[in-house]
């Protein structure tokens, strides 16, 4: 099946540096890529970007002592790398800086679809709207307790008065006499009130804890999320004490390099317990088929370094991040189906820093993945463990030197003289 959306143009000649000739043609997500594998030109935030697509056998690149797939040419003539281990063939979790940690640590609130987010949350817990709870397993044992503080320096909570030890089947009459409050973490971000009990696997309850008071908050980019924390630490660490050709690997690298974090609304507030909300990319990607690699609120989405000129908000310590949904879709990622032809399968589900939607009720804040299988889906943004495949982009003035981009001839770059 095929889903027609918009016109871009596939590149059949390159001279030298200069593209000479190009073919329009309707893009389409497609079961079978095998006649779509090769270089295609759209538009980004700069410009005209040219984009590989497909099972494609010649955009590595190995730079740094690592091995690298080439996702595109930026509109600036940078040139963005994908990280792919640091031996040729990498597969599964080799192709990830991190290969198991999370987006967020947690997903109660809309901020934690954020690459960086607002956590100027209300001074005093908010009380959620009823709602139904199904994540509890029919064993789980669960400390319940006749009442709960909250400490607004932390954010936290503590369980006080009387404590009961049960299931939520066996908690029976001990509900009546006021056991129906429990912590949803260990830390206890959030404290969940037992309303009634709908089974041993479900409640009726409502939810206690701090949450954002604007959709403006939630995008204040004051704190990182932790895979920024990771990949900015892998960066420092690892990446910058890498040479090539005799220059740090940190020379290469285009500090004006964006990452777009894409938080604008199709539905619902952008905030609060109660609201659900969708994400513009749940439309254009999941609906329309429509993915598109400019960036809507370069303001406040589109994330580039501290101190770098050009676009982006200048939020970044450090110049590297995550793909995109819509990269992901250009380059042959089908949405709940399984792809094995494009180059960005890896065999390991690694994630995508495009928001997808916020549930009020399970699980929370949601973003999009590559999975193992080669499909990409909506995924939960925070406690579950997955892979960080580093993005970074190298400056529109280094040069592919050597190698004909195979994974057994790679290109290699230098810095232009």
């Amino acid at each position: 099946a095929t889903t027609s959306c918009q016109t871009i143009y596939h590149i059949t000649s390159i001279e030298g540096n200069a593209i000479k000739t190009a073919s329009s043609k309707t893009y389409e997500i497609t079961n079978s890529l095998g006649s779509e594998i090769g270089l295609y030109k759209t538009v980004d935030n700069d410009g005209d970007t040219y984009y590989y697509r497909g099972d494609v056998k010649n955009n590595n690149v190995k730079f740094a002592g690592f091995y690298w797939k080439i996702i595109r040419v930026n509109g600036d003539g940078s040139i963005r790398l994908i990280y792919n281990g640091d031996h040729a063939n990498a597969t599964g979790q080799e192709t990830s800086v991190v290969s198991n940690t999370a987006y967020n640590l947690y997903a109660r609130d809309q901020a934690y679809v954020g690459y960086m987010y607002g956590d100027n949350f209300s001074e005093t817990p908010i009380k959620s709207n009823e709602i139904t709870y199904t994540e509890l397993s029919e064993n789980q044992a669960l400390t319940l307790a006749t009442g709960f503080s909250n400490d607004n320096s932390t954010k936290t909570f503590t369980l006080t008065g009387n404590t009961y030890n049960s299931t939520i089947k066996n908690l029976g009459s001990k509900l009546n006499e006021g056991y129906k409050y429990f912590c949803k973490e260990n830390n206890c971000k959030i404290i969940i009130e037992i309303k009634s009990i709908n089974s041993p696997t479900s409640i009726q309850m409502y939810y206690h804890a701090y949450s954002s008071t604007s959709y403006e908050g939630t995008r204040e980019n004051t704190a990182s999320s932790n895979a920024k924390i990771q990949l900015e630490n892998w960066y420092t660490n690892t990446f910058s004490n890498k040479t090539e050709n005799g220059f740090n690997a940190t020379n290469y690298v285009n500090t004006g390099g964006t990452f777009c974090n894409d938080r604008s609304l199709s539905s619902g507030n952008g905030f609060s317990l109660d609201s659900k909300t969708m994400y513009n990319s749940r439309i254009r990607i999941l609906q329309d088929k429509k993915p598109t690699l400019v960036c809507k609120d370069v303001e406040q989405d589109l994330f580039s370094a501290k101190g770098s000129s050009g676009k982006g908000n200048k939020k970044l310590e450090k110049p590297i991040g995550l793909i995109t949904a819509d990269e992901a879709s250009f380059a042959g990622g089908l949405v709940n189906e399984q792809n094995n032809n494009y180059y960005l399968r890896t065999g390991q589900l690694y994630l995508t820093m495009t928001p997808d939607r916020f549930e009020t009720t399970s699980p929370g804040a949601m973003l999009y993945q590559v999975a193992a299988s080669g499909a990409y889906a909506q995924f939960f943004a925070g406690y579950l463990l997955v892979g960080l495949r580093a993005v970074i982009n190298l400056k529109s003035d280094v040069l592919l030197a050597g190698g004909n981009g195979t994974m057994d001839d790679p290109y290699t770059v230098k810095l232009a003289s």
